[in-house]
């Protein structure tokens, strides 16, 4: 075995051992050059980014118990807005729209954003209690126009109280629900709705704004 001092000048190998000045035997130990040692690599992303757009404003209600009155589904810089929820899904079967979208592989839905900015704003006496905007994505099978809430979803922050400007923004993120398996054929639909609590839970509440989300399926 023999080293090669010229590593030190950018080499990876011993170039031979002809040359006694620039190589001795030093036993069964051969140096090693460390710009010769594979560097670990980033893990590539490989998962794909769904973006979700209203395009105009679109209106969410809560009844006056407080709970999901009207939804609204957001699709590709358009919305379907006032959609009354059949028990908890969205019945699409008998009526001429879609705003969902259709997997074309399978894969695990990992992550979501959302974004939601009021367009119209709300005057004194404001919102009673605590209103939430959510985003969440319904799923249906091959073959189905009935969309099932699933656990991907997020509550936007921060929660809207009294009296709301125009340009109020509400938004988060999160990856803390296990990963929501898809496979090819499956009808994603992403839906926006608001729910409310504390003195809100006695008189419905109305917010009108844009929203913007976003789902990454790996």
């Amino acid at each position: 075995m023999c080293m090669d001092h010229s590593m030190n000048h950018g080499g990876c190998g011993c170039d031979g051992c002809s040359n006694g000045n620039k190589c001795h035997n030093l036993g069964p130990f051969l140096a090693v050059d460390a710009a010769c040692i594979p560097q670990p690599q980033p893990r590539p992303n490989t998962g794909s980014i769904i973006a979700f757009s209203s395009g105009l404003p679109t209106l969410l209600t809560t009844a006056v118990n407080g709970l999901i009155s009207a939804v609204s589904l957001v699709g590709f810089g358009s919305t379907v807005t006032g959609l009354a929820l059949a028990g908890n899904n969205v019945d699409l079967t008998s009526l001429a729209f879609t705003e969902a979208f259709t997997v074309p592989r399978a894969g695990n839905v990992t992550s979501i954003a959302a974004s939601f900015t009021v367009t119209t704003a709300i005057a004194l006496p404001g919102l009673p209690g605590t209103t939430v905007v959510n985003a969440r994505i319904y799923r249906a099978p091959a073959g189905s126009a009935v969309f099932s809430p699933t656990n991907v979803s997020v509550n936007l922050n921060p929660a809207l109280l009294g009296v709301i400007n125009v340009g109020t923004v509400v938004h988060n993120t999160s990856d803390s629900f296990p990963p929501l398996p898809v496979v090819a054929g499956d009808n994603l639909l992403m839906v926006f709705s608001i729910s409310a609590t504390g003195a809100a839970a006695t008189l419905a509440a109305t917010v009108i704004g844009t929203a913007t989300a976003g789902i990454t399926i790996d």
